[in-house]
C-alpha cells in the first residue's frame, strides 16, 4: 500500500473517525459484494433495515453513476482521505459532492501525494465521502 501524507487540514479527529469508521465501512463492501455475486464478499448480515434506510434518506446512497472500483479496498488510503473530507471542518459546507469540491480534494490529494493523480484515486475517495454523509443531518 502506498504512503499517504495527509492534507493541511487532516487533525487527530480525522484520523480517530477514520480508524473508528474503517472496519464497519469494510464490513459494508464485503456485503455489497456477497449480495451481488455469492461467489465474492460475505454475507455481513446486511438487511432489509439498511436498505429502508437509505430509501428513506436516513442512510445516504451512493449516486448512481458512482461505479465501485473491483476492489476499494485495495486503496484504504484513497478511502480514508475522502472519509476525513466529509467529517472535516474544512469542507463542512459542502453537503454534496460536485465541481468546486472535486477542484479542491484534487489540488489537496496532489498536494499531499505528488506522482499520485487525483484520476486514480478518485472514486475511492467518492465512495469514502459518500460513507462519511450516512446519517449527516441536511441542516449540517
Amino acid at each position: 500500500m502506498n504512503k499517504t501524507q495527509q492534507p493541511t487540514w487532516w487533525t487527530s479527529k480525522e484520523t480517530n473517525t477514520w480508524r473508528r469508521m474503517r472496519e464497519a465501512l469494510r464490513r459494508d463492501w464485503e456485503q455489497t459484494k456477497h449480495d451481488f455475486n455469492r461467489k465474492a464478499g460475505r454475507d455481513l448480515n446486511q438487511d432489509v433495515g439498511d436498505t429502508v434506510k437509505q430509501a428513506v434518506g436516513r442512510e445516504a446512497i451512493p449516486p448512481a453513476n458512482f461505479p465501485n472500483p473491483p476492489d476499494i479496498w485495495n486503496d484504504e488510503s484513497a478511502v480514508r482521505f475522502g472519509y476525513g473530507v466529509g467529517i472535516s471542518e474544512t469542507y463542512r459546507s459542502y453537503t454534496v459532492w460536485d465541481d468546486e469540491l472535486e477542484l479542491k480534494l484534487q489540488r489537496d490529494w496532489e498536494r499531499a501525494n505528488p506522482g499520485r493523480p487525483w484520476g486514480e484515486v478518485r472514486d475511492a475517495s467518492r465512495f469514502g465521502w459518500t460513507r462519511s454523509q450516512v446519517g449527516r443531518s441536511s441542516k449540517s
